[in-house]
């Protein structure tokens, strides 16, 4: 074999071993991950995704760079082509990982089981793996940025919280009275008042029976459905009431309301009573006692309604619907009436936690979780619009989002901040934790 041969064969087998290791440095690998990093967010270069790092992230080292996969399966897809996922994007733009070292940890909980909570590292005491930290919530962190295009495009309109005069419209099943217990009732009482007074004070003894006897007789009148204003007005006037029996003069209705409308009712309230069997007459009246016990069968209480006038078209026994137009009363001690309100439009609900999507300006809204009482109506113009009372969450002159929510609820999702459900980065209560987001 000659000089120039060897010479050759030696060139070719250096430029070979050169390309070897030059192919072998440049080869995706995966590489362990660096546990500090655990609770940070980093955006998956292969799914896209913005996603919380935990302890079986996988890292795939590449060009001397760590890159972070959300979930297994885009490790692979990625060490298989990982120019393809790269091209013309820098690694800044592509991880985004964000440090939490001037954050305080809230407390340790475990990714498969959240109610777990530790104040120090360890392992979950469920399933043995490792917890990770819930930091403490930043404003930054938890908020989503839009330019004026994607506002204009996703059709946002905005709202300022205000005080309303909310109300909702009960409609209760009852009938025409007919009720000559509580007649009964009435004069005995009466009675029982004429015979103390018949007595006056000489016999002690026939004076102390005729006051148990009255005594009794309230305690009777109570139990029926009279109220104390009620009795005070009986033992004033004499009047028994025989119109609960026979329309005299007045015409009475009994309707049954709901345990969960009891607290909206009031005495002196005005109703609105209408029959199947009196189509297009609506016939007035007012609340005059609501009872103080409730129906062990049909979980209601019985509400005693006067109509303004004696009706001959009712007859005792009459099937009957009652409408009452009750206002929620919130706690401004100069009108009650008025109540911090949103749109319920402008709210969304997972069935464990309501969000509403407030406008901070400069293109920054952030998600507050918040906690409304039951759906109700305004009249805004001639329009009724259904609004929920706010108790927490909001505040007056707040600017909220009451139409493009579910957009920008979906592009938080996008942006990373569905990436919570994962139980780290952000420190929030279970209840406030949106679905997971990327998954393979």
């Amino acid at each position: 074999m000659s000089i120039k041969t060897i010479a050759v064969i030696l060139f070719v087998a250096l430029v070979g071993a050169s390309f070897f290791v030059l192919s072998f440095g440049e080869k995706a690998q995966k590489v362990e991950l660096d546990k500090k990093l655990i609770g940070t967010k980093a955006l998956c270069i292969v799914a896209g995704d913005s996603f919380v790092i935990n302890e079986s992230t996988p890292v795939i080292k590449y060009k001397d760079e760590l890159y972070y996969m959300c979930c297994p399966g885009c490790d692979e897809q990625f060490i298989k082509n990982p120019e393809k996922y790269i091209t013309n994007m820098s690694h800044e733009q592509m991880q985004k990982v964000e440090t939490h070292s001037d954050s305080e940890v809230q407390y340790w909980t475990c990714t498969m089981h959240p109610e777990v909570r530790s104040d120090e590292e360890g392992a979950c005491p469920i399933c043995g793996m490792a917890l990770i930290p819930v930091y403490e919530r930043s404003d930054a962190g938890n908020m989503l940025h839009l330019d004026d295009r994607a506002i204009e495009l996703a059709g946002i309109s905005l709202a300022q919280v205000k005080r309303q005069h909310l109300h909702r419209e009960l409609h209760l099943v009852g009938k025409v009275a007919f009720d000559p217990e509580l007649v009964t009732a009435q004069e005995e009482y009466v009675n029982a008042l004429h015979m103390s007074e018949m007595i006056g004070e000489g016999d002690a003894v026939a004076m102390e029976r005729a006051t148990r006897l009255i005594q009794g007789s309230e305690y009777k009148l109570k139990v029926l459905g009279m109220d104390d204003d009620e009795i005070r007005v009986l033992k004033r006037t004499r009047n028994i009431d025989r119109s609960l029996v026979l329309p005299d003069v007045a015409s009475w209705v009994y309707a049954d309301a709901y345990e969960s409308d009891i607290a909206w009712i009031r005495r002196g309230q005005e109703a609105v009573v209408v029959s199947s069997a009196l189509p297009g007459m609506e016939l007035k009246g007012r609340v005059e006692s609501i009872s103080k016990i409730l129906d062990s069968r049909k979980r209601s209480a019985t509400i005693r309604i006067r109509l303004d006038r004696v009706e001959p078209v009712l007859t005792p026994g009459m099937f009957v619907e009652a409408r009452i137009n009750a206002p929620f009363r919130g706690n401004m001690a100069d009108d009650p009436e008025m109540v911090l309100a949103v749109p319920a439009e402008a709210v969304l609900n997972s069935g464990t936690r309501q969000v509403v999507w407030a406008y901070l300006g400069d293109g920054k809204f952030q998600p507050r979780a918040v906690n409304l009482g039951p759906k109700t109506v305004a009249h805004v113009g001639d329009a009724p619009v259904h609004y929920y009372p706010v108790i927490e969450g909001l505040a007056e002159n707040e600017t909220i989002v009451i139409n493009g929510n579910f957009l920008v609820d979906s592009e938080s999702r996008l942006s990373g901040l569905a990436a919570i459900g994962y139980g780290g980065a952000l420190g929030v209560e279970e209840n406030e934790r949106p679905p997971l987001g990327h998954q393979h």
